[in-house]
Protein backbone atom coordinates (compact mmCIF):
# COMPACT_ATOMS: atom_id res chain seq x y z
CA UNK A 1 0.00 0.00 0.00
CA UNK A 2 1.38 3.46 -1.08
CA UNK A 3 -0.44 6.50 0.43
CA UNK A 4 0.78 10.08 0.48
CA UNK A 5 0.44 11.61 4.17
CA UNK A 6 1.93 14.36 6.61
CA UNK A 7 4.89 12.81 8.69
CA UNK A 8 7.89 14.41 10.59
CA UNK A 9 6.58 17.84 10.11
CA UNK A 10 6.26 17.50 6.30
CA UNK A 11 3.38 18.61 4.52
CA UNK A 12 4.67 15.84 1.23
CA UNK A 13 5.56 12.46 2.46
CA UNK A 14 5.11 8.82 0.80
CA UNK A 15 4.30 6.06 2.91
CA UNK A 16 4.79 2.21 1.89
CA UNK A 17 3.29 -0.37 3.90
CA UNK A 18 3.53 -3.93 3.60
CA UNK A 19 3.59 -7.44 6.04
CA UNK A 20 3.57 -4.83 9.03
CA UNK A 21 6.29 -2.92 8.16
CA UNK A 22 6.82 0.73 6.94
CA UNK A 23 8.71 3.47 5.22
CA UNK A 24 8.24 7.30 5.02
CA UNK A 25 9.98 8.93 2.21
CA UNK A 26 10.19 12.90 1.91
CA UNK A 27 9.26 14.60 -1.00
CA UNK A 28 9.11 18.25 0.00
CA UNK A 29 13.24 17.41 0.68
CA UNK A 30 15.93 14.92 -0.40
CA UNK A 31 15.98 12.56 -1.86
CA UNK A 32 15.77 10.61 1.70
CA UNK A 33 14.15 7.76 3.33
CA UNK A 34 12.89 8.77 6.87
CA UNK A 35 11.70 5.88 8.51
CA UNK A 36 11.82 2.34 8.43
CA UNK A 37 10.01 0.26 11.10
CA UNK A 38 7.60 -2.17 12.24
CA UNK A 39 3.82 -0.36 12.08
CA UNK A 40 3.32 1.87 15.22
CA UNK A 41 7.29 0.58 16.23
CA UNK A 42 10.26 2.85 16.89
CA UNK A 43 12.05 4.05 13.74
CA UNK A 44 15.37 2.15 13.13
CA UNK A 45 16.71 5.49 11.50
CA UNK A 46 17.83 8.64 13.85
CA UNK A 47 15.71 11.28 13.34
CA UNK A 48 17.02 15.17 14.05
CA UNK A 49 14.26 16.59 15.66
CA UNK A 50 15.48 20.07 15.23
CA UNK A 51 15.74 19.57 11.14
CA UNK A 52 12.54 17.77 10.62
CA UNK A 53 9.95 19.76 8.80
CA UNK A 54 12.44 22.16 7.36
CA UNK A 55 12.63 22.89 3.96
CA UNK A 56 14.45 25.45 1.70
CA UNK A 57 17.21 26.29 4.24
CA UNK A 58 20.78 27.63 2.39
CA UNK A 59 22.99 24.62 4.28
CA UNK A 60 22.98 21.15 3.81
CA UNK A 61 21.41 19.32 6.35
CA UNK A 62 21.89 15.76 8.01
CA UNK A 63 17.79 15.30 9.24
CA UNK A 64 18.66 11.51 9.76
CA UNK A 65 17.09 8.90 8.03
CA UNK A 66 18.70 7.30 4.76
CA UNK A 67 19.88 9.63 1.82
CA UNK A 68 21.92 9.13 -1.31
CA UNK A 69 25.26 10.84 -1.44
CA UNK A 70 28.10 10.54 -4.13
CA UNK A 71 31.46 8.80 -3.43
CA UNK A 72 34.38 10.37 -2.68
CA UNK A 73 33.18 12.87 -0.15
CA UNK A 74 33.75 16.67 -0.96
CA UNK A 75 31.84 19.70 -1.17
CA UNK A 76 29.17 17.98 -3.85
CA UNK A 77 27.94 15.74 -0.79
CA UNK A 78 27.22 18.58 1.28
CA UNK A 79 25.11 20.93 -1.53
CA UNK A 80 22.15 21.31 -0.12
CA UNK A 81 19.27 19.05 -0.79
CA UNK A 82 16.57 20.97 1.11
CA UNK A 83 14.10 21.60 -1.55
CA UNK A 84 11.12 19.01 -3.54
CA UNK A 85 11.95 15.94 -5.57
CA UNK A 86 9.61 13.99 -7.63
CA UNK A 87 8.12 11.13 -8.03
CA UNK A 88 6.01 8.38 -10.01
CA UNK A 89 4.66 4.84 -9.09
CA UNK A 90 6.29 1.77 -10.14
CA UNK A 91 3.62 -1.10 -9.35
CA UNK A 92 1.72 -1.63 -6.04
CA UNK A 93 4.70 -1.13 -3.87
CA UNK A 94 7.62 0.86 -5.17
CA UNK A 95 8.11 4.26 -5.99
CA UNK A 96 10.72 5.98 -8.13
CA UNK A 97 12.00 9.72 -6.39
CA UNK A 98 14.03 11.94 -8.59
CA UNK A 99 15.91 14.59 -7.35
CA UNK A 100 16.50 18.08 -9.15
CA UNK A 101 19.80 18.07 -11.92
CA UNK A 102 22.94 18.97 -9.55
CA UNK A 103 24.02 22.01 -12.69
CA UNK A 104 27.55 22.74 -10.11
CA UNK A 105 28.10 19.12 -10.20
CA UNK A 106 27.02 17.36 -13.43
CA UNK A 107 24.22 14.57 -11.86
CA UNK A 108 21.03 13.60 -11.19
CA UNK A 109 20.07 11.09 -8.11
CA UNK A 110 17.12 8.79 -8.21
CA UNK A 111 16.01 6.16 -5.70
CA UNK A 112 13.59 3.35 -6.53
CA UNK A 113 12.52 1.84 -3.30
CA UNK A 114 10.28 -1.25 -3.60
CA UNK A 115 9.05 -3.20 -0.05
CA UNK A 116 7.91 -6.71 -0.75
CA UNK A 117 5.22 -8.59 0.81
CA UNK A 118 7.38 -9.58 3.89
CA UNK A 119 8.33 -6.28 4.73
CA UNK A 120 11.55 -6.24 2.88
CA UNK A 121 12.81 -3.77 1.26
CA UNK A 122 15.32 -2.83 -2.30
CA UNK A 123 16.60 0.52 -2.67
CA UNK A 124 18.36 1.19 -6.05
CA UNK A 125 20.49 4.15 -6.18
CA UNK A 126 20.86 5.53 -9.37
CA UNK A 127 23.40 8.14 -10.05
CA UNK A 128 23.03 9.62 -14.02
CA UNK A 129 25.44 12.16 -15.51
CA UNK A 130 23.72 15.38 -16.48
CA UNK A 131 26.91 16.93 -17.65
CA UNK A 132 29.25 17.02 -20.66
CA UNK A 133 32.44 15.31 -19.24
CA UNK A 134 33.17 12.38 -17.46
CA UNK A 135 31.62 12.12 -13.84
CA UNK A 136 34.32 10.44 -11.47
CA UNK A 137 31.99 9.44 -8.72
CA UNK A 138 30.34 6.67 -7.61
CA UNK A 139 26.83 5.76 -5.63
CA UNK A 140 27.36 5.82 -2.11
CA UNK A 141 24.04 4.47 0.64
CA UNK A 142 24.33 6.01 4.00
CA UNK A 143 21.77 4.79 6.91
CA UNK A 144 21.65 6.99 9.64
CA UNK A 145 21.27 4.70 12.29
CA UNK A 146 19.66 6.11 16.00
CA UNK A 147 21.31 6.00 18.77
CA UNK A 148 22.63 3.14 21.36
CA UNK A 149 23.29 -0.23 19.14
CA UNK A 150 25.93 -1.97 17.67
CA UNK A 151 27.11 -2.12 14.20
CA UNK A 152 27.46 -6.12 13.41
CA UNK A 153 30.07 -6.90 10.31
CA UNK A 154 31.04 -11.01 10.17
CA UNK A 155 33.94 -11.77 8.97
CA UNK A 156 35.24 -15.11 7.19
CA UNK A 157 36.97 -17.54 9.59
CA UNK A 158 40.74 -16.97 10.41
CA UNK A 159 43.15 -19.70 8.27
CA UNK A 160 46.77 -20.55 9.03
CA UNK A 161 50.25 -19.00 7.90
CA UNK A 162 51.73 -21.96 5.56
CA UNK A 163 54.60 -22.70 7.44
CA UNK A 164 52.28 -23.29 10.51
CA UNK A 165 49.94 -26.21 8.37
CA UNK A 166 50.42 -29.86 9.53
CA UNK A 167 52.80 -31.80 7.44
CA UNK A 168 51.62 -32.74 4.13
CA UNK A 169 48.79 -30.50 3.74
CA UNK A 170 48.68 -28.90 0.79
CA UNK A 171 49.27 -25.15 0.38
CA UNK A 172 47.63 -22.91 -1.92
CA UNK A 173 48.63 -20.11 -3.38
CA UNK A 174 46.29 -17.88 -1.84
CA UNK A 175 47.42 -19.04 1.61
CA UNK A 176 50.09 -16.02 1.06
CA UNK A 177 47.76 -13.24 0.01
CA UNK A 178 45.73 -10.95 2.03
CA UNK A 179 42.07 -11.53 2.31
CA UNK A 180 41.08 -8.65 3.98
CA UNK A 181 41.34 -4.79 4.17
CA UNK A 182 41.08 -2.08 7.08
CA UNK A 183 40.62 1.27 5.64
CA UNK A 184 41.24 4.32 8.53
CA UNK A 185 40.50 8.09 8.76
CA UNK A 186 42.74 10.39 10.56
CA UNK A 187 40.47 10.42 13.24
CA UNK A 188 40.27 6.72 13.58
CA UNK A 189 41.69 5.09 17.36
CA UNK A 190 42.10 1.47 16.87
CA UNK A 191 42.35 1.42 20.53
CA UNK A 192 38.78 3.14 20.31
CA UNK A 193 36.63 1.07 23.07
CA UNK A 194 33.49 1.12 20.61
CA UNK A 195 35.59 -0.90 18.83
CA UNK A 196 35.46 -4.92 18.67
CA UNK A 197 37.85 -5.98 16.02
CA UNK A 198 37.62 -9.70 16.62
CA UNK A 199 39.31 -13.02 14.61
CA UNK A 200 35.74 -13.72 12.58
CA UNK A 201 33.29 -11.26 14.17
CA UNK A 202 33.53 -6.71 14.21
CA UNK A 203 31.33 -4.94 16.22
CA UNK A 204 30.89 -1.29 16.25
CA UNK A 205 29.08 0.43 19.16
CA UNK A 206 27.14 3.71 19.25
CA UNK A 207 28.11 5.48 22.05
CA UNK A 208 27.45 9.02 23.95
CA UNK A 209 30.52 10.88 24.93
CA UNK A 210 33.37 9.53 22.81
CA UNK A 211 34.51 11.36 19.38
CA UNK A 212 33.43 10.68 15.91
CA UNK A 213 35.72 7.47 14.26
CA UNK A 214 35.50 5.56 10.95
CA UNK A 215 36.68 2.39 9.14
CA UNK A 216 36.07 0.65 6.21
CA UNK A 217 36.60 -2.24 4.25
CA UNK A 218 36.51 -4.32 1.42
CA UNK A 219 33.66 -7.14 2.24
CA UNK A 220 32.13 -10.06 0.57
CA UNK A 221 30.00 -11.53 3.21
CA UNK A 222 26.52 -9.66 1.92
CA UNK A 223 24.46 -9.52 4.83
CA UNK A 224 25.58 -6.84 7.79
CA UNK A 225 23.58 -5.84 10.89
CA UNK A 226 22.99 -3.23 13.67
CA UNK A 227 21.07 -4.18 16.30
CA UNK A 228 19.13 -2.49 18.94
CA UNK A 229 17.30 -3.28 22.06
CA UNK A 230 14.52 -5.29 20.55
CA UNK A 231 14.99 -5.22 16.96
CA UNK A 232 17.71 -5.87 14.37
CA UNK A 233 18.21 -4.12 11.04
CA UNK A 234 19.63 -6.12 7.96
CA UNK A 235 21.63 -4.53 4.98
CA UNK A 236 22.69 -6.22 2.05
CA UNK A 237 26.46 -5.14 0.68
CA UNK A 238 26.96 -5.45 -2.71
CA UNK A 239 30.43 -6.26 -4.28
CA UNK A 240 31.74 -6.51 -7.44
CA UNK A 241 34.99 -8.27 -7.68
CA UNK A 242 38.08 -7.13 -9.68
CA UNK A 243 35.96 -3.68 -9.76
CA UNK A 244 37.91 -0.11 -8.45
CA UNK A 245 36.13 1.08 -5.34
CA UNK A 246 36.67 4.46 -3.48
CA UNK A 247 37.97 5.28 0.03
CA UNK A 248 41.02 2.08 -0.42
CA UNK A 249 39.00 -0.04 -1.82
CA UNK A 250 36.34 0.33 0.44
CA UNK A 251 32.48 -0.79 -0.62
CA UNK A 252 31.38 -0.69 3.45
CA UNK A 253 32.05 1.91 5.90
CA UNK A 254 30.67 2.51 9.62
CA UNK A 255 30.92 5.55 10.68
CA UNK A 256 29.95 6.89 14.26
CA UNK A 257 29.69 9.69 16.82
CA UNK A 258 27.93 10.66 19.70
CA UNK A 259 24.87 11.02 17.89
CA UNK A 260 24.89 8.38 15.38
CA UNK A 261 26.03 5.47 13.42
CA UNK A 262 26.15 5.20 10.01
CA UNK A 263 26.29 2.08 7.88
CA UNK A 264 27.20 2.63 4.28
CA UNK A 265 27.83 0.97 1.02
CA UNK A 266 29.80 2.52 -1.77
CA UNK A 267 29.47 1.24 -5.63
CA UNK A 268 32.77 0.95 -7.27
CA UNK A 269 34.65 4.05 -8.56
CA UNK A 270 34.08 3.67 -12.65
CA UNK A 271 33.58 6.92 -14.37
CA UNK A 272 30.31 7.54 -15.96
CA UNK A 273 30.03 9.18 -19.32
CA UNK A 274 27.76 12.13 -20.08
CA UNK A 275 24.36 10.79 -20.38
CA UNK A 276 24.96 7.69 -18.95
CA UNK A 277 24.12 6.52 -15.23
CA UNK A 278 24.85 3.44 -12.80
CA UNK A 279 22.79 1.85 -9.90
CA UNK A 280 24.03 0.84 -6.98
CA UNK A 281 21.18 -1.70 -4.84
CA UNK A 282 21.02 -2.66 -1.42
CA UNK A 283 18.66 -5.01 0.62
CA UNK A 284 16.92 -4.59 3.76
CA UNK A 285 15.04 -6.24 6.83
CA UNK A 286 14.28 -5.73 10.14
CA UNK A 287 13.49 -8.26 12.58
CA UNK A 288 12.37 -8.41 15.93
CA UNK A 289 15.85 -9.55 17.85
CA UNK A 290 15.98 -10.07 21.58
CA UNK A 291 19.12 -12.11 21.89
CA UNK A 292 22.17 -10.08 21.37
CA UNK A 293 24.37 -11.14 18.67
CA UNK A 294 27.59 -11.33 20.59
CA UNK A 295 29.47 -14.16 19.31
CA UNK A 296 30.28 -15.45 16.25
CA UNK A 297 27.84 -19.00 16.63
CA UNK A 298 24.67 -16.44 17.29
CA UNK A 299 25.85 -13.83 14.41
CA UNK A 300 26.14 -16.82 11.43
CA UNK A 301 23.13 -18.48 12.81
CA UNK A 302 21.10 -15.28 12.69
CA UNK A 303 22.56 -14.41 9.22
CA UNK A 304 21.71 -17.87 7.96
CA UNK A 305 18.12 -16.92 7.57
CA UNK A 306 18.67 -14.27 4.77
CA UNK A 307 19.01 -14.89 1.92
CA UNK A 308 22.10 -14.24 0.23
Amino acid sequence: MIEEIESHGWKQNLRIRAGGFELVITLDVGPRIIRYAFEDGDNVFKEMKAELGGRGEDDWKLRGGHRFWAAPEGEHCYEPDNGPVSYERDGKRAVIITSPESKAYGFRKKLRVAMDKSGGVKVEHELANTGNQELKLAPWGLSVMRPGGVAIIPQASLGRHPSELPEGVPVVPSAFLPNRNLVLWNYTDLSDPRLELGPSLWRIHQRAGFPATKIGTFYRGGWVGYQLPGQTFCKKIPVQKGKPYPDGGSNLEVFTNPEILEIESLAPAVPIEPGGAVTHTEKWKLFSQHEPLDNPDRVQGFFSQLEV
